[in-house]
């Protein structure tokens, strides 16, 4: 029998490369354009990442609760 291994998808917030990860591994760069944000493709709507492409990159800033 296999072992479930737990996945879930990502997409760079700069150009849309959705990508699979593998629980406890990260994205890293992405391989199309090189950017390092992402976000969980089923968190995201259509507004919110044509939000997130349309700002430029200097002014995307990651802000954390607390």
């Amino acid at each position: 029998m296999e072992a479930t291994v737990d996945a879930r998808i990502v997409e760079c917030l700069n150009c849309g490369k959705s990508r699979r990860l593998v629980a406890g591994t990260g994205p890293g760069e992405c391989s199309r354009c090189g950017y390092v944000g992402w976000a969980e493709s089923e968190s995201l709507t259509e507004t919110l990442r044509r939000l997130l492409r349309d700002r430029p990159v200097e002014r995307r800033r990651l802000h954390v609760a607390g």
